[in-house]
């Protein structure tokens, strides 16, 4: 494997890392808009992006079908992590810790499906979870917002576990710019529809807060996502997966230093340093 996808690994962690920051400024705003904008924003820089580009223009019917079901649970693990963000806008860890569980979960389902797991990919996930149960236990209570918010994010996990199972098979025979500009199309009607539903105002932000919403698209998105997606290719979907469980020891880092109130002590700093390590040993669980 060649340190470019390591590389690529380590850019796309801290590019998703940014995600809970920008939420967290953009607490105003309604969590479905947010996830609606990323997304959009997102699906047209990389359909124009596919119009300059060589290669396939459209899936297969087979994965037309995967690809708007990975798209339906993509949209919904947005809407549900910026949920799980604004009910705990001073504890980015909480909401980040449990919305990065999908390897987790996506260990599970591979395991159900008769996938070989690699036993340095196992005891790398252990080393991670540890870290992230201490991070987790550094602000721990049964407040109703605090536990509503982590059932938010977990389900969410669900979400993103079933995303990567779903883009491993796309991924196959499809390129990564082809499946992730129909991807992010098909989460975006999903939103959009959640929108209608619940009676969620789009459009109201203000000049400012769309700079924000548009570094979301680029940044998060487009360095971090369809890197992923681009990755399921010579991973597993639980090493891919694995990925973002750094997001809430960096976010949190940063967080403190600009945000006022923000939670960091010993159990965040040492619990980081941990899934940093767990990180490293999963990474080594490559696919090809």
């Amino acid at each position: 494997m060649s340190i470019g996808i390591y590389f690529l690994l380590l850019c796309s962690m801290l590019a998703v890392s940014t995600s809970p920051l920008i939420a967290r400024y953009l607490n105003h705003l309604d969590p479905v808009a947010i996830a609606f904008w990323r997304m959009i924003i997102g699906a047209f820089i990389m359909h124009v992006f596919s119009m300059i580009s060589a290669g396939k223009k459209n899936l297969s019917k087979k994965n037309s079908i995967r690809t708007l079901f990975a798209g339906f649970f993509l949209g919904l693990h947005f809407a549900l992590f910026y949920g799980a963000i604004s009910l705990l806008p001073n504890n980015i860890v909480n909401a980040t810790v449990f919305g990065t569980l999908a390897p987790l979960f996506a260990l599970l389902i591979e395991v159900y499906f008769g996938r070989k797991i690699g036993l340095n990919l196992v005891i790398g996930l252990i080393i991670v979870l540890t870290g992230s149960f201490l991070m987790f236990i550094s602000d721990f209570s049964f407040d109703g917002e605090l536990i509503k918010g982590n059932m938010l994010a977990i389900t969410c996990s669900v979400c993103f576990a079933i995303v990567f199972i779903l883009s491993d098979k796309v991924r196959e025979n499809e390129s990564a710019v082809n499946f992730s500009k129909f991807l992010f199309t098909y989460a975006t009607l999903t939103l959009f529809i959640i929108s209608i539903f619940f009676n969620v105002d789009l459009f109201s932000f203000s000049y400012d807060d769309f700079w924000y919403l548009l570094f979301l698209g680029i940044v998060p998105t487009i360095i971090g996502h369809s890197v992923f997606y681009y990755l399921v290719k010579y991973f597993s979907p639980t090493v891919v997966a694995s990925i973002p469980l750094g997001e809430p020891f960096i976010a949190s880092l940063i967080a403190y230093f600009i945000f006022p109130g923000q939670i960091i002590n010993i159990y965040i700093l040492f619990g980081g340093f941990i899934t940093i390590i767990g990180l490293f040993v999963i990474t080594q669980s490559q696919k090809k």
